[in-house]
């Protein structure tokens, strides 16, 4: 009995930041908001049902005030209606001096009231709008905040989509934009709902010119709260996409293919699509958004030719590119990425374009299966080599991303080059083999191109002079040693030419690429090797002397110098 007294009653209540109960505030659904608890009689309105409810349940005195001045003007609809314009400056007087408490009935009630009298509204839409919009920076509390939510899309279901009014459709957004930035983070996020629900409601052409509006808006410090709307806008339940996608993420695209300054724009792209496509259980939920972005890639292909038409490719190859890359481009079809593949011919290799296309060519690759890789995936690795380094640089991305295709279609193509690449460009070959060579993917090259690649290293390393350049050729070929039976002799003459320099030190402190840098790492290299290799060919005595007397300030050197010893 004493052991239950002693026992401390459980918390029923758990404490929550005013920050995590705003994590918890979404916008009532479309079907809880036109939801009415019963039908009235003709003669009556929402309204007046509301404000006798609220007069139950809400003592505010801000409340009480106006129920009391709105009760008699708002007995029947006709009175409403007579008196409509009274009951809204009641409202908005209200409104400017209410508390939090007052204010979760006065929204309601306001929702009701557009609810009821629709566009007749409109007059005072603009500066009702105003007074709501000062609420937002507001320290709200979640179910008032819900309330505002929901009285913003009333505001806009009643009164500004049914008025198709672009000019209104601009101020509305103008008014947001300006405040949207004081307004927390997750008041943001909240309210890209409301204006998720309004991009839904619109007709085609409105909402074509509110999507420009707000991806035009997306760079600074509403990019967020833009990306935002444009995701509550296209997803819907079960996994799926709303029907209205379509029509958002078409305009969405052409706004960012034409724009002046396209770095907003994408950044939104790229994290709605990257939503859109984790949101999405499959390639048929994604279709919608991938049959866009493939019409919209085709259309920018023909018309390359200008400089302007080059622009747009070059955005649309980005575009694409995160849709065949985030989740391996799992949402893609086989067929929409074998015809954007078939499209690369067309494509020029310049400059402007080489970042792009190799992020396109490698996310479709690592995206598409076996029978892609084989037609078109064949045709685009030997077509890539019209410019050697987007080549070079493909067949690197590739392999650190452990492409399926690699040893059957692009290790041919790397064998057969090493010869010619080594001579026009020797680091970044040298780069590109030193990564294929760390995830093990020449260990079964045969002795003709060792051989060949053996002959390549002595023609270099013979001459070898400690230049900067030739530092960075090192650190490559040191990094393919275990291809190199014949580099002891090389290392040795090497680690002479480190030692016989006169000011280490000094070297170190004007260069990276520096003598203790170039010792150290020769000795490391040579200390991995058979010791039957070199053992004959030092005398370690001379050289642990000259390494205490010059390099006694190199971990580097010191450490190589041990673990050559002890080899």
């Amino acid at each position: 009995m004493d052991s239950l007294e002693d026992e401390r009653p459980a918390k029923r209540f758990k404490h929550q930041s005013y920050k995590s109960t705003l994590k918890e505030v979404h916008l009532p659904s479309a079907l809880s908001q036109s939801k009415f608890d019963h039908d009235i009689e003709d003669n009556d309105s929402h309204f007046r049902e509301a404000l006798e409810h609220w007069r139950e349940l809400n003592l505010a005195p801000t409340f009480v005030k106006f129920a009391n001045d709105a009760e008699a003007l708002s007995a029947s609809m006709p009175l409403l209606l007579h008196n409509w314009e009274t009951i809204a400056d009641l409202w908005l007087d209200a409104l400017k001096v209410a508390d939090d408490e007052a204010l979760k009935a006065l929204l309601d009630l306001f929702q009701k009231l557009a609810h009821d009298l629709r566009t007749t509204l409109a007059p005072k839409y603009p500066l009702v709008l105003r007074n709501l919009i000062t609420l937002l920076p507001r320290s709200l509390s979640a179910p008032t905040l819900t309330a505002l939510l929901a009285t913003f899309s009333a505001l806009f279901k009643y009164v500004l989509i049914p008025a198709v009014d672009a000019e209104l459709l601009q101020q509305a957004w103008a008014i947001f934009r300006g405040t949207l930035p004081q307004c927390d983070p997750e008041v943001q996020r909240a309210t890209a709902e409301v204006w998720g629900a309004t991009l839904r409601r619109l007709k085609p052409a409105a909402r074509e010119v509110c999507v420009e509006l707000i991806v035009g808006s997306s760079e600074g410090p509403l990019q967020d709260a833009c990306a935002w709307a444009f995701v509550f806008a296209c997803k819907s339940v079960s996994q799926t996409l709303h029907t209205a996608t379509a029509s958002l993420v078409g305009p969405m695209l052409k706004y960012h293919l034409a724009c002046a300054s396209p770095e907003g724009s994408y950044t939104a792209i790229r994290r709605v699509l990257t939503a859109l496509i984790h949101h999405c259980k499959g390639p048929e939920q994604f279709a919608p958004v991938a049959d866009v972005l493939v019409a919209q890639f085709l259309e920018c292909t023909p018309a390359c030719a200008e400089e302007s038409g080059e622009e747009r490719l070059r955005r649309a190859l980005e575009v694409v590119s995160i849709a065949c890359s985030v989740r391996q481009g799992s949402r893609m079809t086989a067929k929409q990425l074998q015809v954007l593949l078939a499209k690369f011919d067309s494509i020029p290799l310049t400059e402007s374009l080489h970042p792009a296309s190799l992020k396109f060519i490698a996310s479709i690759l690592t995206a598409g299966d076996m029978a892609l890789w084989m037609s078109p995936g064949r045709k685009a690795i030997e077509r890539v080599w019209e410019r050697p380094i987007l080549a070079i640089e493909l067949l690197g991305t590739l392999a650190n991303l452990s492409w399926g295709g690699w040893k059957l279609i692009a290790l041919p193509h790397v064998l057969k080059r090493t010869p010619e690449l080594l001579q026009t460009y020797p680091h970044r070959t040298l780069k590109l083999l030193a990564t294929l060579q760390e995830g093990r993917m020449l260990d079964t090259v045969d002795v003709v191109w060792k051989q060949r690649f053996q002959s390549w290293v002595d023609g270099i390393l013979t001459k070898w002079e400690l230049t900067e350049d030739n530092v960075l050729l090192l650190h490559g070929i040191l990094a393919l040693s275990s291809l190199l039976p014949s580099i002891s002799p090389l290392l040795i003459k090497i680690i002479d030419v480190a030692l016989d320099v006169p000011e280490p030190q000094q070297d170190y402190d004007t260069s990276s690429a520096n003598s203790a840098w170039v010792l150290g790492k020769c000795l490391e290299s040579l200390s991995s090797r058979p010791t039957a290799d070199w053992a004959n060919g030092i005398d370690i005595v001379s050289w642990t002397t000259k390494v205490v007397e010059k390099y006694s300030w190199s971990s580097i050197a010191l450490g190589s110098l041990v673990s050559l010893i002890h080899a």
